[in-house]
């Protein structure tokens, strides 16, 4: 006997094997059991879910010599034939090559003919909106009034192409992408049944590549058998679909967080020798940033995820890297180079020069958070602030007798006093980019939190960070006490003195919901607003920034 492949040995033979389809298979149930069966059944959903499948059981349930019955036997001649698809009274009709009008009128003059054997003659039409719209004319008097002896169900994947004429003489039915968990279960049963040793993460891999299809489903389960053999592991499911290493998509995103370009070409470099199709590494890149953006917008929201607690955890602690912002940002560069995959440009150089761009896209910061800072700096600019004195995100000094508040300070653990080798806040700011340098090659994280962070003071060998209003998440994460400890062993041995570091949150920056204490700040021209600080076009310049709009920050 010939082999017979998963996606039809294992066919649903009753509603029962139907996968995640229960709001479809109980009614078509009770209506059996109750005998209100219709003349006409439109069935629509994505490709795989089971809508033809649902229309042989019906068929079946139906003709069967104990029907109509939710319960066909599958054993009569009736039931046997339209399983094998050698019933004359179930006719499968392709409307993709049988489009015309000449086809159905046809199928309309056929309809007189009694049934050989069952109690109805059936049509079962697949892809049913590929008919012409004179075709769907010349069915519409015969789907209204059909011969007792005649039942019409039809298959679709693209309901909006059906006309209303179609529609509102059938019962509709939708049928839903079936969920990961549902197909990874229903591939367990089959693995089990089939003696293959699967691991896990392999299914997960497999049912998310099917995107909610049993059909295609089955079929990688197929291709992973005949390719593992006995035993199958997330590698095997890996190499053998020519799929993106997950290990691969964390890395890659490690090497952007932590702004390492060569790293990033390196890695892109094994990709294409590894021989990947670069359009699905971009579409799984784009998934991964997606679990990234939903993790930040709502740590605890893992329901809207189709991940073990595992790889929740591993994504958890990516999204700590960078704010939402730069996540959202991250994603319009992906999306728009999936767009420009498609122009025909040479890939490798479209994915080199947006891999170098996401690695030196600067963080994201709110444009009053500027506004805050350009308040308290001269019109114009000046010789680098003195020792003793503070400065602000653009290098601007601040008076030191005006401190900004804390809502909330943790310092770092000084195990000895600071002594010895006295530092400044020019030695400091001069030596700032090589020390972040340092810090990275230990901890590309913690480089990309202090890259958020601002340095305002220097005082008795005391280094002064602030975060931003919405800097609680980084603020929690520097000061855990074991990279607390490695901020500061790598502040110290960079600079050869015993330094110490103090992290805040600075109450200038956050927003205020009451609006009565505001004070009416005159309008201010964003272009008038550029033009009197050089400063602030600098930073334009250097993030390729633009202004769009003014938001009144708080005094």
């Amino acid at each position: 006997m010939s082999y017979l492949v998963f996606a039809r040995k294992y066919r649903p033979q009753s509603f029962e094997d139907v996968v995640a389809q229960e709001h479809v298979t109980r009614t078509l149930r009770n209506a059996l059991k109750n005998d209100r069966i219709g003349s006409g059944y439109l069935f629509c959903g994505p490709r795989g879910t089971g809508k033809t499948t649902v229309a042989r059981l019906l068929a079946k349930a139906i003709n069967c010599t104990e029907g109509p019955t939710s319960t066909p036997c599958g054993k009569c001649p009736a039931c046997k034939e339209i399983t094998a698809g050698a019933s004359l009274d179930v006719l499968e009709i392709d409307a993709a090559s049988n489009t015309g009008v000449d086809d159905m009128r046809t199928l309309r003059e056929n309809v007189r003919y009694l049934p050989t054997g069952g109690k109805k003659r059936i049509y079962i039409i697949d892809e049913v909106h590929r008919l012409s719209g004179s075709a769907f004319d010349a069915l519409l008097k015969t789907l209204e009034e059909p011969p007792d002896h005649v039942m019409f169900m039809m298959a679709t994947t693209e309901p909006l192409k059906v006309p209303d004429t179609i529609l509102s003489r059938t019962q509709r039915f939708d049928f839903r992408r079936v969920s990961l968990e549902d197909l990874a279960g229903h591939l367990r049963n089959i693995a089990t049944q089939e003696k293959l040793q699967i691991e896990d993460a392999a299914l997960r891999i497999l049912a998310r590549k099917a995107d909610g299809s049993v059909r295609d489903s089955l079929s990688l389960l197929d291709q992973i058998a005949a390719f593992a053999g006995g035993e199958v592991t997330e590698r095997d499911v890996v190499n053998a679909l020519g799929l993106v290493d997950r290990q691969f998509l964390f890395d890659y995103i490690d090497a952007i967080a932590a702004k390492d370009r060569r790293k990033v070409l390196l890695l892109l470099k094994g990709l294409f020798d590894s021989g990947v199709e670069i359009t699905d590494f971009v579409t799984e890149l784009l998934d991964h940033f997606r679990y990234l953006m939903l993790l930040k917008s709502d740590p605890d929201g893992t329901e809207l995820l189709d991940l073990a607690e595992s790889e929740i955890q591993e994504y958890k602690k990516q999204a700590e890297y960078f704010k939402i912002g730069d996540i959202l940002r991250l994603l319009n560069t992906t999306s728009a180079l999936y767009n420009d995959l498609r122009s025909g440009l040479d890939e490798r150089l479209l994915l080199e020069t947006t891999g170098v761009k996401m690695a030196e896209m600067e963080s994201t910061v709110r444009f009053e958070e500027i506004l805050a800072h350009l308040k308290d700096q001269p019109a114009s600019g000046g010789p680098s602030a003195p020792s003793g004195e503070t400065g602000d995100m653009f290098g601007a000094p601040q008076k030191k007798s005006e401190p900004a508040k804390p809502v909330s300070t943790v310092t770092a653990p000084s195990p000895e006093p600071a002594t010895g080798k006295a530092v400044n806040m020019p030695l400091i700011t001069s030596q700032w980019d090589a020390f972040v340098t340092v810090l990275r090659r230990s901890s590309p994280m913690l480089a990309s939190q202090i890259r958020m962070a601002e340095l305002r003071s220097v005082k008795d060998n005391e280094l002064r960070l602030f975060f931003a209003a919405s800097g609680s998440t980084s603020l929690q994460l520097v000061t855990k006490p074991e990279n607390i400890k490695t901020i500061t062993q790598t502040l110290r041995d960079h600079y050869k003195a015993n330094l110490s570091v103090t992290f805040n949150i600075d109450p200038r920056k956050q927003d205020s919901g009451d609006e009565a204490g505001k004070k009416k700040e005159p309008k201010v021209d964003p272009k008038e607003l550029v033009a009197r600080s050089p400063r602030l076009q600098s930073l334009l310049e250097r993030v390729d920034g633009e202004i769009i709009g003014i938001k009144k920050a708080e005094d």
